[in-house]
């Protein structure tokens, strides 16, 4: 069977899950391919995508009209040359699709259908369900119609949302594709969607690097860190550690409360890791020591960095997953992560870490405190057999190839 992923790169949450995926698949026997638009590492089973520089300038146009220049916002628009992408589909069963951000428009994903492929949506943000926004900040437009939207200036006469979510909807509605979330708390959301509430949708939780969870002691981690074995770390990692959506700025506020506590910092040496691109991310702190990891391409070297930690921070604010989440507690790390994506399904309280509330600081301070002071908190076996037979690359590949076999056998009858 042969499978073409559609993705905006291979290098971020979406990228590597999308690169993970097709790994596995061919090691497993099946054919498959990633595009890209961006390609960082070398693969032979990713290309990069033909784009017009004519397109690429007018969509910088259209997102210039934001108010948030930060964020990514898509309207039905894209940057491809899709003669290119047509003919990289020649041969394919199962096209899976990422992300519809710049690069597939409206009119593109409808000739895709047409191209008597089965199609599968895998949606690792909340894009395909809204009028382009990959980030709602608790705007529930989406749910209705995206008219009037926040994000751009003169909201009343732009148009460019309500008109994509329109066009969405009318597609997805003719051609009814499977959707493949990655979690309950996902499916919860497009259930909600104007556009997917009546879709079907599949459960397929995103693999798991094996490599990234190999069980390596925490005091040979931390000798390969060059951390003292007697610290406590407090692992933050996230592609861009200054994203609001990620939270790192109710992350510090939680962090100086621990500074703070001079009978914990008496009892204990604390150590602040972070992983990923600063963009300007910074603290300063009287009591916990601070480091700073750059984004790191080797599996290895993140199996190294989950071991070395003691609890892992997850306080992003409008995540599906992030993936990580699930990549720590397969190390046996707990995480204390607010109450939404994956965490809310995989974390259980007291048990391999603590769900709380979204901006209660204090109360996330205090979770962090019990973890790393170790009261009354034993990691469940239970719990982490339950993630792995989820979250394992064979269970993602395996229902992957069921599903897509499935309906190759419905189409040819």
């Amino acid at each position: 069977m042969k499978f073409t992923f559609i993705a905006n790169n291979d290098f971020d949450g979406v990228g590597q899950t999308a690169v993970n995926l097709s790994n596995n698949l061919n090691l497993m026997g099946q054919k498959c391919e990633v595009l890209v638009l961006h390609k960082k590492f070398k693969n032979n089973n990713t290309t990069i995508l033909k784009r017009s520089l004519f397109k690429r300038l007018l969509l910088f146009f259209f997102n210039f009209l934001k108010k948030d220049f930060n964020e990514l916002f898509g309207i039905g628009y894209s940057v491809i040359n899709f003669d290119y992408l047509k003919k990289k589909l020649i041969g394919t069963d199962v096209v899976v699709i990422f992300t519809f951000y710049k690069v597939i428009s409206n009119d593109q994903l409808e000739k895709i259908f047409n191209l008597n492929k089965i199609v599968y949506l895998r949606p690792l943000d909340i894009e395909m369900a809204t009028g382009g926004c990959h980030f709602n900040n608790f705007c529930v437009k989406f749910k209705n119609s995206c008219n009037n939207c926040p994000k751009f200036n003169f909201s009343n006469w732009v148009k460019f949302p309500e008109i994509n979510l329109n066009k969405k909807k009318k597609i997805i509605k003719k051609y009814k594709p499977r959707v493949l979330v990655q979690n309950k708390y996902v499916k919860s959301i497009f259930d909600q969607s104007n556009i997917f509430k009546k879709i079907k949708k599949d459960i397929l939780y995103i693999g798991t690097n094996a490599i990234r969870s190999k069980k390596i002691s925490k005091d040979l981690a931390k000798k390969y860190l060059g951390i003292n074995k007697n610290e406590k770390i407090v692992l933050f990692a996230t592609f861009n550690l200054n994203s609001f959506i990620k939270g790192g700025h109710l992350l510090k506020e939680s962090i100086k409360i621990l500074d703070n506590d001079k009978k914990l910092n008496n009892k204990i040496k604390i150590r602040f890791l972070t992983l990923g691109n600063k963009n300007g991310f910074d603290i300063e702190t009287k009591n916990i020591k601070w480091t700073h990891l750059d984004v790191t391409k080797s599996n290895q070297e993140l199996n190294y960095i989950l071991r070395a930690s003691d609890t892992m921070v997850c306080p992003s604010l409008f995540c599906f997953g992030p993936h990580i989440v699930e990549e720590a507690l397969l190390n046996e790390v707990p995480v204390v992560a607010f109450n939404l994506g994956s965490a809310q399904e995989f974390v259980k309280n007291g048990l391999n870490g603590y769900l709380i509330k979204k901006y209660d600081t204090r109360k996330y301070a205090n979770a962090i405190k019990k973890i790393i002071t170790k009261e009354k908190f034993v990691f469940s076996k239970l719990q982490y057999k339950i993630i792995k037979k989820k979250c394992s690359a064979d269970s993602e590949v395996r229902k992957l190839v069921g599903l897509a076999q499935e309906d190759l056998d419905k189409k040819i009858v």
